[in-house]
Protein backbone atom coordinates (compact mmCIF):
# COMPACT_ATOMS: atom_id res chain seq x y z
CA UNK A 1 0.00 0.00 0.00
CA UNK A 2 2.64 2.32 1.07
CA UNK A 3 4.38 1.33 -2.37
CA UNK A 4 1.57 2.03 -3.97
CA UNK A 5 1.01 5.80 -2.25
CA UNK A 6 4.60 6.76 -2.81
CA UNK A 7 4.35 5.57 -6.27
CA UNK A 8 1.50 8.09 -6.67
CA UNK A 9 3.31 11.16 -5.06
CA UNK A 10 5.98 10.42 -7.65
CA UNK A 11 3.84 10.33 -10.51
CA UNK A 12 2.19 13.52 -9.33
CA UNK A 13 5.21 15.38 -8.89
CA UNK A 14 6.45 14.09 -12.28
CA UNK A 15 3.36 15.49 -13.84
CA UNK A 16 3.67 18.88 -11.80
CA UNK A 17 7.69 19.41 -13.41
CA UNK A 18 6.44 18.31 -17.31
CA UNK A 19 3.74 21.22 -16.78
CA UNK A 20 6.20 23.90 -15.13
CA UNK A 21 8.84 23.06 -17.89
CA UNK A 22 6.25 23.21 -20.20
CA UNK A 23 4.67 26.74 -19.29
CA UNK A 24 8.93 27.79 -18.82
CA UNK A 25 8.76 27.48 -22.28
CA UNK A 26 5.76 29.09 -23.48
CA UNK A 27 6.67 32.72 -23.74
CA UNK A 28 3.04 33.64 -22.21
CA UNK A 29 4.16 37.50 -21.84
CA UNK A 30 5.03 37.73 -25.71
CA UNK A 31 1.62 35.71 -26.39
CA UNK A 32 -0.77 38.20 -24.57
CA UNK A 33 0.59 41.48 -26.10
CA UNK A 34 -2.33 42.99 -27.86
CA UNK A 35 -6.04 44.04 -27.49
CA UNK A 36 -8.57 41.64 -26.57
CA UNK A 37 -12.39 41.86 -26.19
CA UNK A 38 -13.99 39.30 -23.89
CA UNK A 39 -16.87 37.11 -26.34
CA UNK A 40 -17.74 34.28 -23.95
CA UNK A 41 -17.52 33.71 -19.50
CA UNK A 42 -18.20 29.79 -18.94
CA UNK A 43 -18.87 29.36 -22.77
CA UNK A 44 -21.64 31.35 -23.14
CA UNK A 45 -21.89 34.28 -25.21
CA UNK A 46 -21.75 38.16 -23.17
CA UNK A 47 -24.48 40.78 -23.64
CA UNK A 48 -22.76 42.84 -26.30
CA UNK A 49 -23.54 45.74 -23.24
CA UNK A 50 -21.72 43.62 -20.83
CA UNK A 51 -18.57 43.05 -23.55
CA UNK A 52 -14.80 44.29 -21.64
CA UNK A 53 -12.03 45.20 -23.48
CA UNK A 54 -8.45 44.35 -22.05
CA UNK A 55 -4.91 45.72 -23.70
CA UNK A 56 -1.66 44.24 -22.67
CA UNK A 57 0.81 46.83 -23.77
CA UNK A 58 5.12 45.95 -24.19
CA UNK A 59 5.49 48.55 -21.21
CA UNK A 60 3.57 46.39 -18.56
CA UNK A 61 0.49 48.71 -18.52
CA UNK A 62 -2.68 47.11 -18.78
CA UNK A 63 -5.59 48.98 -20.57
CA UNK A 64 -8.91 47.84 -19.35
CA UNK A 65 -12.75 49.35 -20.73
CA UNK A 66 -15.86 48.74 -20.13
CA UNK A 67 -19.32 50.16 -19.42
CA UNK A 68 -19.94 51.17 -15.32
CA UNK A 69 -22.93 52.01 -14.07
CA UNK A 70 -22.32 55.47 -12.45
CA UNK A 71 -24.82 55.94 -10.15
CA UNK A 72 -29.22 55.17 -10.33
CA UNK A 73 -29.31 57.36 -13.87
CA UNK A 74 -26.09 57.40 -15.44
CA UNK A 75 -23.76 54.70 -16.79
CA UNK A 76 -20.85 55.05 -18.90
CA UNK A 77 -17.93 53.39 -21.02
CA UNK A 78 -15.03 54.55 -19.83
CA UNK A 79 -11.12 53.06 -20.19
CA UNK A 80 -8.41 53.14 -17.87
CA UNK A 81 -4.69 52.76 -17.79
CA UNK A 82 -4.13 53.03 -14.41
CA UNK A 83 -3.14 48.87 -13.83
CA UNK A 84 0.46 47.26 -14.11
CA UNK A 85 1.05 43.47 -14.99
CA UNK A 86 3.46 41.19 -15.12
CA UNK A 87 3.69 37.68 -16.08
CA UNK A 88 4.91 34.70 -14.51
CA UNK A 89 4.95 31.26 -16.13
CA UNK A 90 0.95 31.10 -17.30
CA UNK A 91 -0.20 33.54 -14.17
CA UNK A 92 -1.03 37.18 -15.45
CA UNK A 93 -0.88 39.50 -12.07
CA UNK A 94 -2.93 42.77 -12.10
CA UNK A 95 -2.48 45.63 -9.91
CA UNK A 96 -4.05 49.30 -10.12
CA UNK A 97 -6.73 51.41 -9.41
CA UNK A 98 -10.13 51.80 -10.68
CA UNK A 99 -11.75 55.35 -12.30
CA UNK A 100 -12.90 55.89 -8.60
CA UNK A 101 -10.11 55.20 -6.83
CA UNK A 102 -10.29 51.49 -5.90
CA UNK A 103 -7.54 49.32 -5.68
CA UNK A 104 -7.20 45.73 -7.36
CA UNK A 105 -5.15 42.89 -6.85
CA UNK A 106 -6.16 40.25 -9.78
CA UNK A 107 -4.47 37.03 -10.71
CA UNK A 108 -5.51 35.33 -13.92
CA UNK A 109 -4.21 31.78 -14.54
CA UNK A 110 -4.22 30.97 -18.47
CA UNK A 111 -5.92 28.04 -20.07
CA UNK A 112 -4.88 28.38 -23.62
CA UNK A 113 -3.83 31.36 -25.55
CA UNK A 114 -2.38 31.67 -29.52
CA UNK A 115 -2.71 34.31 -32.30
CA UNK A 116 -6.88 34.51 -31.93
CA UNK A 117 -8.02 33.94 -28.44
CA UNK A 118 -7.17 33.91 -24.84
CA UNK A 119 -8.72 31.25 -22.34
CA UNK A 120 -8.22 32.44 -18.52
CA UNK A 121 -9.92 32.09 -15.45
CA UNK A 122 -9.32 34.17 -12.29
CA UNK A 123 -7.45 32.33 -9.31
CA UNK A 124 -7.65 35.96 -7.50
CA UNK A 125 -9.87 38.90 -7.58
CA UNK A 126 -9.47 41.53 -4.54
CA UNK A 127 -10.37 44.82 -4.17
CA UNK A 128 -9.65 46.94 -1.57
CA UNK A 129 -7.97 43.89 -0.13
CA UNK A 130 -11.25 41.90 -0.13
CA UNK A 131 -11.32 39.07 -1.59
CA UNK A 132 -14.45 38.04 -3.84
CA UNK A 133 -13.98 34.89 -5.30
CA UNK A 134 -14.85 34.35 -9.10
CA UNK A 135 -15.00 30.73 -10.77
CA UNK A 136 -15.65 32.27 -14.20
CA UNK A 137 -13.70 30.82 -17.12
CA UNK A 138 -13.23 34.27 -19.42
CA UNK A 139 -12.89 33.56 -23.28
CA UNK A 140 -11.39 36.52 -25.00
CA UNK A 141 -11.01 37.58 -29.09
CA UNK A 142 -7.91 39.37 -30.01
CA UNK A 143 -8.11 42.78 -32.21
CA UNK A 144 -6.80 42.22 -35.48
CA UNK A 145 -8.95 44.59 -37.55
CA UNK A 146 -9.01 48.22 -37.56
CA UNK A 147 -12.32 49.54 -39.09
CA UNK A 148 -12.03 53.12 -38.09
CA UNK A 149 -10.62 54.61 -41.72
CA UNK A 150 -14.23 53.26 -42.91
CA UNK A 151 -16.23 54.03 -39.82
CA UNK A 152 -15.38 58.01 -40.01
CA UNK A 153 -17.97 59.88 -41.98
CA UNK A 154 -21.70 60.01 -41.98
CA UNK A 155 -24.21 57.60 -42.35
CA UNK A 156 -27.94 56.84 -42.95
CA UNK A 157 -30.19 53.94 -41.83
CA UNK A 158 -32.66 52.64 -39.38
CA UNK A 159 -33.34 49.26 -37.56
CA UNK A 160 -33.76 45.83 -39.09
CA UNK A 161 -34.84 44.49 -36.04
CA UNK A 162 -38.87 43.20 -36.60
CA UNK A 163 -40.58 44.77 -34.20
CA UNK A 164 -38.73 47.36 -32.94
CA UNK A 165 -39.82 50.34 -31.41
CA UNK A 166 -37.04 52.53 -33.13
CA UNK A 167 -39.08 52.63 -36.77
CA UNK A 168 -37.54 56.19 -37.67
CA UNK A 169 -34.04 56.34 -40.33
CA UNK A 170 -31.52 58.10 -38.58
CA UNK A 171 -27.71 59.75 -39.75
CA UNK A 172 -24.76 59.18 -37.59
CA UNK A 173 -22.05 61.41 -38.02
CA UNK A 174 -18.14 59.63 -37.07
CA UNK A 175 -15.70 62.40 -36.72
CA UNK A 176 -11.54 61.45 -36.69
CA UNK A 177 -11.48 62.82 -33.12
CA UNK A 178 -13.64 60.64 -31.40
CA UNK A 179 -16.77 62.18 -31.30
CA UNK A 180 -20.08 61.67 -33.44
CA UNK A 181 -23.32 63.46 -34.29
CA UNK A 182 -26.28 62.58 -34.01
CA UNK A 183 -29.78 63.36 -36.52
CA UNK A 184 -33.01 62.65 -35.88
CA UNK A 185 -36.01 64.23 -37.84
CA UNK A 186 -38.90 66.54 -35.71
CA UNK A 187 -42.52 66.36 -36.18
CA UNK A 188 -41.90 69.12 -39.16
CA UNK A 189 -39.59 67.04 -40.75
CA UNK A 190 -36.67 68.88 -40.24
CA UNK A 191 -33.32 67.16 -39.37
CA UNK A 192 -32.08 67.75 -36.30
CA UNK A 193 -28.47 67.53 -34.78
CA UNK A 194 -29.11 66.19 -31.16
CA UNK A 195 -27.86 69.37 -29.15
CA UNK A 196 -26.89 67.86 -26.00
CA UNK A 197 -25.66 63.98 -27.76
CA UNK A 198 -22.29 64.71 -26.07
CA UNK A 199 -21.80 61.43 -28.30
CA UNK A 200 -17.70 60.34 -27.79
CA UNK A 201 -17.07 56.46 -29.48
CA UNK A 202 -14.44 53.60 -28.97
CA UNK A 203 -13.62 51.16 -31.63
CA UNK A 204 -11.60 48.17 -30.99
CA UNK A 205 -11.99 45.50 -33.88
CA UNK A 206 -15.94 45.14 -34.90
CA UNK A 207 -16.77 46.43 -31.34
CA UNK A 208 -18.39 49.72 -31.57
CA UNK A 209 -19.26 51.48 -28.14
CA UNK A 210 -20.89 54.91 -27.83
CA UNK A 211 -21.68 57.63 -25.24
CA UNK A 212 -24.28 59.93 -25.30
CA UNK A 213 -26.86 61.73 -23.09
CA UNK A 214 -30.41 61.93 -22.63
CA UNK A 215 -32.22 58.85 -24.91
CA UNK A 216 -34.12 60.22 -27.05
CA UNK A 217 -36.13 56.70 -27.60
CA UNK A 218 -36.58 55.79 -23.98
CA UNK A 219 -36.69 59.51 -22.66
CA UNK A 220 -34.37 58.40 -20.25
CA UNK A 221 -32.07 61.00 -19.05
CA UNK A 222 -28.40 61.44 -17.89
CA UNK A 223 -25.65 59.50 -19.19
CA UNK A 224 -25.82 56.09 -21.43
CA UNK A 225 -23.80 53.67 -23.63
CA UNK A 226 -24.52 51.43 -25.86
CA UNK A 227 -22.48 48.61 -27.92
CA UNK A 228 -22.48 47.00 -31.26
CA UNK A 229 -20.71 44.51 -33.49
CA UNK A 230 -20.29 46.07 -37.12
CA UNK A 231 -19.25 45.25 -40.12
CA UNK A 232 -18.42 47.05 -43.11
CA UNK A 233 -18.78 46.04 -46.74
CA UNK A 234 -17.84 48.72 -49.13
CA UNK A 235 -20.73 51.58 -48.01
CA UNK A 236 -23.17 49.73 -45.87
CA UNK A 237 -22.82 48.97 -42.40
CA UNK A 238 -24.54 46.65 -39.80
CA UNK A 239 -24.64 46.78 -36.15
CA UNK A 240 -25.85 43.32 -34.20
CA UNK A 241 -26.44 43.35 -30.63
CA UNK A 242 -27.23 40.59 -27.91
CA UNK A 243 -29.41 42.50 -25.46
CA UNK A 244 -30.42 41.18 -21.78
CA UNK A 245 -33.92 40.03 -23.48
CA UNK A 246 -32.11 37.31 -25.48
CA UNK A 247 -32.86 39.33 -28.41
CA UNK A 248 -30.72 40.13 -31.25
CA UNK A 249 -31.36 43.68 -32.21
CA UNK A 250 -29.96 45.33 -35.20
CA UNK A 251 -29.68 48.08 -37.80
CA UNK A 252 -28.52 48.45 -41.60
CA UNK A 253 -26.97 51.45 -42.89
CA UNK A 254 -25.64 53.28 -45.37
CA UNK A 255 -22.66 55.87 -46.50
CA UNK A 256 -23.85 59.08 -47.42
CA UNK A 257 -22.06 62.18 -48.87
CA UNK A 258 -22.50 64.15 -45.60
CA UNK A 259 -24.97 65.00 -43.07
CA UNK A 260 -28.30 66.40 -43.21
CA UNK A 261 -29.26 70.30 -43.59
CA UNK A 262 -32.33 71.22 -41.83
CA UNK A 263 -35.17 73.11 -44.06
CA UNK A 264 -35.19 75.94 -41.63
CA UNK A 265 -31.34 76.36 -42.04
CA UNK A 266 -32.00 76.20 -45.91
CA UNK A 267 -34.39 79.18 -45.74
CA UNK A 268 -31.90 81.17 -43.74
CA UNK A 269 -29.16 80.45 -46.52
CA UNK A 270 -31.74 81.43 -49.12
CA UNK A 271 -32.68 84.54 -47.40
CA UNK A 272 -29.13 85.72 -46.90
CA UNK A 273 -28.34 85.57 -50.25
CA UNK A 274 -31.92 87.60 -51.07
CA UNK A 275 -30.32 90.31 -48.98
CA UNK A 276 -26.62 90.43 -50.20
CA UNK A 277 -27.84 91.21 -53.56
Amino acid sequence: MKKILFTGIIMSLLLWSCKKDKDDEINYASLILGTWVNIQVDNNPVLTDASFVIKFRSDLVENYATGFQLDENNRSWIENDNYNYTVDGNRIIIDGMNNIGNHFHMEFEIQSVDEHTLIYSVSKFMIDNVEYPDPKTYINKRVTADFSKWLVGTWYGKSTTPGSADSSYHYWEYLTDGSFNYYYQDKEGNWINKPDNEGFYFLYGNLLASNFTNDLLSGATGKAFECWNISITGDTMFWNGLRSNGLITSFRMEKVAGPPVSSAFCKFKNTKRVIGR
